[in-house]
């Protein structure tokens, strides 16, 4: 897995992630060993966040090289009406999985779970096409939890930033959660 956090303070918005991934819960990557050991990438103005399989980073860089016009990440409309217009993409292309226990699903998972950053604010997308628009911050991914207390004790400290926080919550996950581990990527957006 992995911990992906998204901040918004004052006048700017930070995502920040860390660089390790695992083969399964007993072996993990290190960053060092990797080419692109990023879990965030540029799709137009917006950075998005990927946790989960290592394969919906490429499947998203693809599907945002390919299908750049498609993506409208400025709203919480905007992101519901650009993943569930790609989501037949994923399962046609990129042959999505969609069959998981689908007597109990309403609706067919695209099993992304991804956080967005961009001048319009910070987004989640969860993985049945729910988007939830955040006013302060949150993370996603193994070391979640850890991540949302460290942001919670700093939020109201004068003297830390959006970035600032973003790199603490990742940094805290790292030490606690086993599935997380340094070096940690952060970028910031002014907002509108």
């Amino acid at each position: 897995m992995s911990t992906l956090v998204v901040v918004q303070k004052g006048s700017v918005a930070a995502i920040a992630a860390d660089q390790q991934t695992g083969a399964d819960e007993d072996t993990k990557c290190l960053a060092q060993y990797k080419a692109h050991p990023t879990k965030i990438v540029r799709v137009g103005e917006s950075y998005v966040g990927v946790s989960g399989l290592t394969a919906h980073m490429r499947v998203l860089q693809s599907l945002a090289r390919k299908y750049a016009d498609r993506f409208d990440l400025s709203s919480t409309d905007s992101i519901f009406e650009t993943f569930r217009g790609l989501h037949s993409v994923l399962v046609d292309e990129y042959y999505l999985t969609t069959d998981d226990n689908e007597d109990c699903q309403a609706y067919q998972s695209n099993h992304l779970n991804l956080l967005i950053a961009n001048s319009s604010g910070i987004y989640e997308v969860q993985s049945y096409r729910e988007v939830i628009k955040y006013t302060k911050f949150w993370a996603t991914g193994s070391g979640f939890a850890f991540a949302l207390g460290a942001m919670e004790a700093l939020y109201d400290q004068t003297d830390m930033s959006a970035r600032n926080i973003a790199e603490k919550g990742v940094a805290a996950s790292c030490l606690f959660d086993r599935a997380s581990g340094p070096p940690i990527d952060c970028f910031t957006v002014d907002l509108k």
